[in-house]
């Protein structure tokens, strides 16, 4: 069912309106200034929006744990804001988009789990599973192997996608779980964006998900050539099979290459070589981020209504709180500010 324009106004200037209370560069610009965490902290609690989200903390003994589990809730206070105004297929679809978050929980999961790294701290982060989904937390959280956590998730989609698991566990099995679980998140949504949307909403949102998977599969054909040496059978198994900009040739001839060098004089060669400079490797991730942080914004300052406005500004909200937690580790582990700042993503320097 089409949405009427006079609701996605309205969506979109309150999407508007938050973007307009995210961090700006001078906060940055203070943030890298304090000298710690409890710094960090009472200036967000005193000085900008996430105020509200830290007003019962006690900046002097929260850890950076808890400070992470009340920006990801800040986030879904935002996403049900603007969810209040949408209704029919936009809300369903952004509602099914909102999901990436509950997999990004399960990953981190199944990641404790796999790796038997008990951590109270990755676990308090947790909070898209613990807090805001359907799927049976405590029973998940429970689980004391990878086998039984399958097992826990019978009745729901990611069963599906990870039964193939039990009892097929191998060295880099986690390695193949995510990739499962991302082809899975993204599959779904290309086709519910192909059922559910139309006219600009459908183009504006196979714009943002078909440049963000290309993306994704040049770094993910990348990490399996620097990481793992896999011959391109094996590479081409893991990559999102949707092709937007970049074409599938130029993907199979990535996978084929023969090492780092080659690698990257054919990345040249695609529409994304601005990203993938040869003499900017440790940056690839950055620059992504960076240019998918551009293309966002621009969205946002669109005038026709649409749905891309909305998954613009989660998409912006999302990189505001990764900028956020960039400078609290950068901090804690005394990097030097110009450091820090390098990963900073859409702060002026």
């Amino acid at each position: 069912m089409p949405f009427s324009v006079l609701s996605y106004t309205a969506a979109n200037t309150k999407a508007r309106a938050l973007f307009g209370k995210l961090l700006t560069s001078d906060d940055y610009k203070k943030l890298l200034d304090k000298k710690n965490v409890p710094d960090i902290a009472s200036y967000l609690k005193k000085y900008t929006s996430y105020s509200s989200i830290l007003s019962e903390i006690n900046e002097n003994d929260v850890h950076r744990g808890e400070l992470e589990a009340l920006f990801k809730a800040s986030l879904y206070n935002d996403f049900i804001k603007i969810l209040h105004f949408l209704g029919g297929n936009a809300a369903k679809f952004i509602e099914a988009a909102f999901l990436r978050h509950e997999i990004e929980d399960l990953k981190m999961l199944i990641s404790i789990i796999y790796t038997r790294r008990e951590s109270e701290l990755m676990k308090d982060s947790l909070v898209f599973l613990k807090k805001y989904s359907t799927l049976d937390y405590n029973k998940l959280i429970r689980s004391r192997s990878v086998e039984e956590l399958i097992s826990n998730l019978k009745g729901t989609e990611y069963y599906k996608v990870l039964a193939y698991f039990t009892g097929n566990l191998k060295q880099n099995s986690l390695f193949d779980i995510e990739m499962a679980l991302d082809n899975h998140f993204f599959l779904s949504v290309i086709k519910l964006k192909d059922k559910l949307l139309s006219g600009s909403d459908r183009k504006i949102v196979t714009r943002s998900f078909g440049l963000e998977i290309d993306i994704l599969n040049i770094m993910l054909i990348y990490r399996c050539k620097k990481l793992f040496y896999l011959p391109k059978e094996i590479t081409l198994n893991y990559v999102i099979p949707y092709w937007y900009r970049l074409k599938k040739s130029q993907l199979v001839r990535l996978a084929e290459s023969h090492d780092i060098s080659e690698f990257k004089d054919l990345v040249s060669q695609t529409p994304y070589a601005k990203i993938f400079k040869a003499n900017e490797e440790h940056m690839w991730e950055t620059n992504s981020m960076t240019f998918m942080y551009r293309f966002y914004k621009s969205i946002l300052r669109e005038k026709q209504p649409s749905l891309g406005v909305a998954i613009a500004y989660l998409h912006l909200k999302d990189i505001d709180i990764r900028n956020i937690i960039t400078v609290i580790e950068g901090v804690r582990y005394s990097l030097p500010t110009e450091e820090i700042e390098k990963y900073l993503i859409g702060v002026d320097r």
